[in-house]
């Protein structure tokens, strides 16, 4: 008999339309019997920590989201769950005390709560967890500089204008760390200096001739995977990023009268032939639906973690072998709606904040500016 506390986790695995892939998961990974004999004995707590610390954090993981399915683990977002764990073994490799000391107050006080807070809005993406890691990482490699600053009897505390003018020379991408500079500045652990700024490189969008070449392309070329292509062709129409298009779900598809839409901001947009039935076609024949993570989910790009979309890292290599480089196809396609369209209606039916469509029309040469708003501004 399985132990009362994991039951609900045998019940999701057998309730797979094909169990033997569970069976396969637990036989081939040695790591999993054991894992689950310590949760059966008690010799494992059955807690986040516990599960934090296992050896095989990939096989803890995925274990630790199954548990979270059933109710056996209280649910918390993966994301910030996978970041707790890289910090606290990214910190216990750090030597010096006050180094560490300073890192895990930045990661405790600001990064953890800046995650939660957009947790509490809508289900993080790998994209969160991996600036907040960039950001800790950055802060480590500035307070690195610090120990050559020691060496001339300098601390944190004592650092100058000049301190941060050469270590911002010295990096190739510095202004990852002005999250941290700022957090110690308002904190009291370091002077209030200026950061120095860089000029960005201006982003250069791709032609309205490619972009719609690469559209006739996945419109039409069926030697493509049918996800890929509809993940492609809602950043060359709709101007969609990545991280927001794979939270889609089936219930944002709807019909009326003969006609799709497709709920991306207010009021839905209307999908034309013959995206359309690639749209509606592909939420008949999801991928990654034959195991317990994915039984019953309504993403309209299922993942292979329990209750996760896909993750842009599994998808952005596949729109690039295509020709698509997401932020400048992104930049392309919204300057030519707002073209075609004023820069309010456009926004709002896209899922995108006014300012921004205003900035693209603007750069784009668009005669919208004095349309009146007929939504308040957000």
């Amino acid at each position: 008999m399985p132990a009362p506390h994991l039951a609900g986790f045998w019940l999701l695995l057998i309730a797979m339309p094909n169990p033997v892939r569970g069976l396969t998961w637990i036989t081939n990974n040695s790591r999993v019997p054991q894992y689950l004999r310590g949760l059966a004995d008690g010799s494992i707590p059955l807690t986040h920590q516990a599960l934090h610390e296992l050896a095989s954090w990939r096989t803890a993981a995925h274990l630790r989201d199954l548990l979270m399915a059933v109710g056996a683990l209280p649910r918390l977002d993966r994301q910030i769950l996978l970041f707790e764990r890289w910090y606290q073994h990214r910190l216990a490799a750090i030597t010096d005390p006050e180094q560490a000391r300073l890192l895990r107050r930045f990661a405790g006080w600001h990064l953890l709560p800046k995650l939660h807070t957009q947790a509490s809005r809508r289900p993080l993406g790998p994209a969160s967890r991996n600036v907040a890691a960039s950001r800790l990482t950055t802060a480590a490699t500035f307070l690195t500089f610090l120990t050559w600053l020691a060496a001339r009897q300098h601390r944190l505390d004592q650092a100058g204008q000049a301190d941060i003018d050469r270590w911002y020379a010295g990096q190739p991408d510095p202004d990852r760390a002005r999250a941290f500079l700022r957090w110690a500045m308002a904190d009291g652990h370091m002077p209030l200096l200026r950061l120095p700024t860089r000029a960005s490189r201006p982003l250069v969008p791709i032609s309205q001739h490619r972009r719609l070449a690469l559209l006739r392309r996945c419109l039409t070329d069926t030697t493509i995977p049918l996800r890929t292509r509809v993940a492609a062709c809602l950043v060359l129409l709709y101007a969609q990023p990545v991280s927001r298009l794979l939270r889609l779900t089936l219930d944002d598809i709807t019909d009326s009268d003969g006609q799709t839409f497709l709920r991306l901001g207010t009021p839905p947009t209307p999908v034309p032939e013959p995206f359309a039935t690639m749209l509606t076609a592909l939420g008949t024949a999801r991928a990654n639906m034959n195991t317990a993570t994915n039984a019953d989910a309504r993403w309209l790009f299922p993942g292979g973690r329990v209750g996760q979309p896909l993750t842009s890292n599994a998808l952005l290599p596949q729109l690039r072998a295509l020709g698509i480089q997401a932020t400048q196809t992104r930049t392309a396609a919204f300057r030519q709606l707002v073209l075609q369209a004023p820069a309010p209606v456009v926004a709002d039916a896209l899922g995108f904040r006014p300012s921004t469509a205003t900035k693209h029309v603007t750069v784009a040469g668009g005669t919208w500016n004095r349309y009146p708003l007929t939504r308040p501004p957000r």
